[in-house]
């Protein structure tokens, strides 16, 4: 049989706009139809020929230079191959260059055209590879058509399409293995779309399935990730190493969509500003089940669910608008009751940053609900709560704290009530059970009426108390009072020698405010039957390593008597003033003051001092006693009688630079004594290291004797 060749030009002028070539697959129909039209034609003894189609246009695409070129085996089977210099499509993002079907192995008739073996070729930037394997058939009589695309290099990928059914009824299948996020960049720049400004890495797999007509009707698909890492440019979002999968599905409804989403992250570390997600043992779990309107610009989720086993589960429920602009329109958020330590140390310890947070434990149980519409509410209830702040709670401790908590952004919130069985300060002072009244409302938290809190055997008064968030951390204010308290049991509960009397304050006012601790006005403390004014007190670091304290301290008419009967030093009376300026302590111990003690101008007595006092201050090295009597003879009186006492220390540089009451021969005054047998105690030494005239007072108030070297 001889073999015969027929070039055929054919021109089309009109768009097509026939509602069957409306679709994607229109500009392979017509070409079909065409092939068909010449095939049952007078060509039938023709085995090989060319058709150049020219431009071909439809309502949403146009070929340019559309090549057909057919060669029969018999009449039914044969070798095509189909190709364009340009293809666009509305769909698409960017034009198909050169685009050619390879067909090796295909079937055309008047009923279908089939082809099981072939090739694609174009040139994209999206693609890693410019061809591979295609399936595809087509029949006329039903219309419906089969197209399988096989090894399509995507981010060092690869992906595999079916498409079957017909423009009314079609179903898609996508299959993606092993792409690589942090080459997705490249095939969303091809898209037109700005890729985030995040650092991705890691591999995905992806099975999507589709199924609609003319609108889409149904969706599901699965995601695994593994090793995805990902980070902003400033570092506050991070991921790493995280493993799991996302599951979903989503049905088209008359006016919308309705669908379910389910979220498993099995291993990896996400980092936020807010919080800290590590998960264990089954992972963390959030499965969601949502409504879409048609228009997928509002999104309204019926509920939500996020779980990690043994530690929170959250319920949630609301409604979002996605366009024009994202906002939450509604939402409420419940918790089942959970244990606060567990969540406080996975998910917030590891992003709060200070020592403050790093020693704050937490155990009890807590449940709380959040609601969004207008304004942000919070509940927030409390059962059995023991809080406990430093090692071992060594800064302070509360035990069985319950209450009922309401915040709220509005300008009306309902009153919070918080109580607690007892605590500690400081490891030894003791709290008793007390119940505040609070209004927590936007960034302030504040008293609603004055509190009292029991402590030791008096009460701290809180006339005044308020915390505000700032930008730079929050910031307390504080005013109140403290009633009377046994300074046998302070001394006793803080390990002190035993004192007596009592203390009580005054604070005009405190705020507490990037970690620094000042006190407004002047601080009154009345102890030892006499007044301690504090001024200009600044305490930083209060619970950090380095605490830092600064102030000024005058003290106005101190019983000697109170404050010496309890010691070891010897007795003392009379009245005693004084001050201490620019006092700093560095962690709790002086480092610089200037201080000045003595016995006040006016005071009327009775001025004694004991034979014990006067060997203590005698003993502690360059110090001399002179008298009208010999020392010896001095020691058959148990106490004499002084006209006035005092010292005076300026530290500096671990120096205490000393001084008295007055100038005596070669020294100054520390006691200068009146009557008979009179006594004076003189200092000689202008300089004494401050470590060794610590340790010398420490063996005395002891009751031990210095050692004089």
């Amino acid at each position: 049989m001889l073999s015969s060749s027929v070039t055929v030009v054919i021109g089309i002028s009109q768009p097509v706009s026939s509602p069957q070539y409306r679709r994607s697959f229109t500009a392979l129909a017509v070409i079909i139809a065409l092939t068909l039209f010449l095939y049952k034609a007078e060509l039938a003894a023709v085995d090989q020929f060319t058709l150049q189609l020219g431009t071909l246009v439809g309502q949403e695409w146009s070929a340019e230079s559309v090549r057909l070129k057919l060669r029969w085996r018999d009449r039914e089977s044969g070798f095509f191959t189909l190709s364009a210099a340009r293809f666009t499509h509305a769909a698409l993002p960017f034009p198909l260059l050169s685009p050619t079907i390879e067909c090796s192995q295909g079937v055309v008739n008047d009923h279908m055209v089939n082809c099981e073996q072939g090739l694609l070729k174009l040139t994209n930037p999206l693609l890693d590879n410019a061809e591979f394997p295609l399936q595809f058939s087509w029949e006329k009589e039903t219309q419906r058509f089969h197209l399988v695309l096989e090894q399509i290099k995507l981010t060092q990928g690869q992906l595999n399409l079916r498409v079957t059914g017909t423009a009314q009824a079609w179903k898609l299948n996508l299959i993606g293995r092993k792409l690589s996020l942090q080459r997705l960049p490249k095939p969303l720049a091809a898209l037109h779309i700005t890729p985030p400004q995040i650092a991705m890495a890691g591999q995905i797999d992806i099975d999507l399935n589709l199924a609609g007509g003319s609108e889409l009707v149904s969706a599901d698909w699965q995601l695994r990730f593994r090793q995805l890492e990902f980070s902003d440019h400033a570092g506050s979002f991070v991921g790493e190493g995280l493993s799991g999968n996302w599951r979903g599905d989503l049905r088209f409804l008359q006016n919308g969509y309705r669908g379910t989403a389910r979220v498993l992250l099995e291993r990896g570390a996400v980092l936020t500003p807010f919080l800290y997600i590590e998960p264990e043992r089954s992972g963390v779990k959030l499965s969601l089940a949502y409504r879409l309107d048609k228009a997928v610009s509002k999104l309204v989720f019926d509920q939500l669910e996020y779980q990690e086993q043994d530690v929170i589960t959250l319920t949630a429920a609301g409604r979002i608008d996605l366009a024009p602009t994202l906002r939450v329109v509604q939402l409420k958020v419940r918790s089942l009751p959970l244990e606060p330590g567990k969540v406080f140390s996975r998910y917030l310890q590891p992003v709060l940053a200070g020592e403050f947070f790093e020693a704050l434990n937490l155990d009890g149980r807590i449940r709380f609900e959040l609601e969004q519409d207008s304004v942000l509410k919070l509940k927030l209830e409390i059962d059995e709560l023991n809080i406990r702040q430093g090692v071992d709670g060594e800064n302070f401790q509360l035990a069985g704290v319950q209450g009922e908590l309401f915040w709220s952004t509005g300008a009306s919130v309902s009153r919070s009530r918080l109580r607690w069985r007892e605590g500690t300060l400081l490891q030894r002072i003791k709290l008793g059970p007390a119940e505040a009244t609070l209004i927590l409302k936007g960034t302030e938290i504040g008293l609603e009426e004055p509190f009292s809190l029991p402590l030791l055997d008096g009460t701290l008064r809180a006339e005044r108390f308020s915390i505000t968030q700032t930008d730079a951390g929050p910031k307390v204010d504080f005013q109140g009072y403290l009633t009377p308290i046994s300074m046998e049991l302070i001394s006793q509960t803080l390990g002190w020698p035993p004192l007596a009397g009592q203390l009580s304050g005054m604070v005009p006012g405190a705020t507490y405010e990037n970690g620094l601790l000042q006190l407004r006005g002047v601080t009154l403390v009345r102890i030892f039957d006499g007044d301690i004014l504090l001024r200009n007190l600044r305490l930083g670091d209060l619970f950090g390593p380095l605490p830092l304290l600064q102030t000024d301290i005058e003290l106005k008419s101190l019983d000697l008597e109170t404050l010496t009967s309890r010691f070891s030093f010897g007795k003392i009376t009379g009245r005693l003033e004084g001050r201490i300026k620019g006092l700093r302590l560095e962690q709790w111990r002086p480092v610089e003051f200037d201080a000045w003690f003595a016995t006040p101008e006016k005071d009327p007595g009775p001025h004694r001092i004991s034979q014990k006092a006067v060997d203590n201050i005698s003993n502690l090295g360059g110090v001399g006693v002179s008298g009208a009597l010999s020392r010896s003879f001095l020691r058959i009186f148990e106490e004499f009688g002084y006209d006035r006492l005092g010292v005076s220390c300026r530290l500096e540089n671990g120096i205490c630079h000393m001084g008295g009451i007055g100038s005596a021969k070669s020294g100054y005054y520390l006691v200068k004594g009146v009557g008979l047998p009179r006594i004076d105690i003189i200092g000689f030494n202008r300089k004494t290291d401050w470590g060794v005239l610590v340790e010398k007072l420490q063996q005395i108030s002891e009751g031990g004797t210095p050692v004089v070297e």
